[in-house]
């Protein structure tokens, strides 16, 4: 019996950090996306481009004092990172009602944990499903994680991831999906592979989404509709997966030279739609930060569970187990015991992928792995899906210096299988 379906989570249930000193909340509000911190973050890379253009650099600061409520002093982009563990939360909200103030009685669609290493040597990001079933903090009885948010603000959803996972929350950034159409109609629209036909409409709510598989050039409604979609057999997991995919689109798209010369009319468009509680100094630092992240480098996971088959509202029912070795893992990058045994590691291609398959077969078993190969006619984006948690992160990193086929492909820690075609790890291989 799932033990965080039939009673409160306690922290104790994780490891637990001391609590953040934590400034008074600001009521900034400034630019958002849908469902994620993954466009700000990105964003902000995109403002590193200020080192080349006085109108960008201009334009950002004006953007960080507005964000963050503060006039003084200018940002410094040459900063050392922060020499310990920073977590920040990154919080969707859904505007479905109050449109006037976003962040009020509003539901956080989506929940990224974002831990970063010291001096910023490397980032992984875990992805909380907002149906999680949890204990609301100051609350007395199990409701979704994503209710917090409704029912008491950033502080609220902060406190509870606290006290859920047992990790200390530095930082929050709140974002409201009102921005993300104006944003990428701004950019020019968003380059993406879409791995499947989307088909939805809901009238009441104003979602109509058309979609068809394949490269297509998503306009801002289009990129909503992509990112809000979950009518599959995967529901909100599919979704989250999908907002992984974002991401990586989105940073190959604000690394182009057309897209960085409207970095000040897309600053532009965001003073209004973001909550965060950090300063200009710190904001700095993590656009200075970003300009090095290698998006391969990045390690990304959904906590672990299974949908509810209980009553009439819908839950994800979070494996404890599993998810405590994600936190520790990705949050505090506990190392993996050496493996014993030679590996043993799947590939899942697509027809038009099999001779890339079989030399990464080849390069692998060079490597003294044990490999499986399936063919699948559809598959989703190229990736790494590491189902062993005790394979370590350094293991396939070697492996990636080593084998063309395995470099540049991010790593997503999959311990449930949805692809899984060997015990320790499947590498997709899509075409896209």
């Amino acid at each position: 019996m799932n033990k965080m379906l039939e009673k409160p989570v306690k922290t104790t249930q994780y490891r637990p950090l001391p609590k953040a000193q934590r400034r008074k909340k600001r009521q900034s509000e400034a630019g958002s996306f849908i469902k994620s911190f993954l466009l700000t973050l990105l964003v902000l890379a995109s403002f590193a481009a200020f080192a080349y253009r006085a109108d960008v650099q201009n334009a950002f600061s004006q953007f960080l004092a507005t964000v963050t409520g503060s006039t003084s002093g200018r940002a410094e982009f040459n900063l050392p990172f922060s020499p310990r563990r920073q977590n920040i939360l990154f919080m969707g909200v859904d505007v479905a009602s109050n449109a006037d103030n976003p962040f009020k009685g509003n539901r956080s669609d989506s929940m990224l944990l974002v831990s970063i290493a010291p001096y910023g040597k490397d980032v992984n990001i875990i992805s909380i499903p907002r149906d999680s079933k949890v204990y609301i903090a100051d609350r007395n009885k199990p409701d979704k994680i994503n209710h917090a948010f409704a029912f008491g603000g950033a502080d609220l959803a902060v406190k509870t991831v606290e006290e859920t996972f047992g990790v200390r929350i530095d930082h929050y950034i709140a974002l409201s999906n009102t921005g993300l159409i104006k944003f990428i109609d701004t950019i020019g629209g968003l380059p993406i592979y879409i791995e499947k036909d989307m088909h939805y409409h809901d009238n009441a709510a104003g979602l109509h989404i058309d979609l068809t598989q394949g490269q297509h050039v998503l306009n801002g409604e289009q990129t909503e509709g992509y990112l809000r979609f979950r009518k599959d057999a995967l529901g909100d997991i599919g979704r989250i997966r999908r907002q992984q995919w974002f991401f990586n689109a989105l940073m190959a798209r604000l690394k182009e030279p057309s897209v960085l010369v409207k970095i000040p009319e897309v600053l532009k468009v965001m003073p209004k739609y973001i909550q965060t509680d950090l300063s200009v100094y710190e904001l700095s630092q993590y656009a200075a930060m970003i300009k090095a992240i290698d998006i391969s480098s990045i390690q990304v996971a959904t906590l672990p569970g299974t949908p509810s088959t209980k009553g009439v509202i819908s839950y994800w029912i979070l494996d404890p187990d599993k998810t405590q070795e994600i936190i520790n893992k990705l949050v505090y990058r506990d190392k993996s015991a050496p493996l014993t045994e030679a590996l043993d590691v799947g590939i899942l291609y697509t027809p038009s992928k099999e001779a890339v398959a079989r030399d990464l077969k080849m390069h692998l078993e060079q490597n003294g792995v044990n490999v499986k190969m399936q063919n699948r006619n559809k598959l989703t984006h190229d990736h790494i899906a590491v189902h062993n948690l005790d394979v370590s992160s350094d293991m396939i990193e070697q492996l990636k210096k080593s084998i063309p086929e395995m470099q540049e492909k991010q790593t997503v820690y999959d311990p449930v299988g949805f692809n899984r075609a060997a015990k320790d790890f499947t590498i997709i291989l899509a075409g896209s």
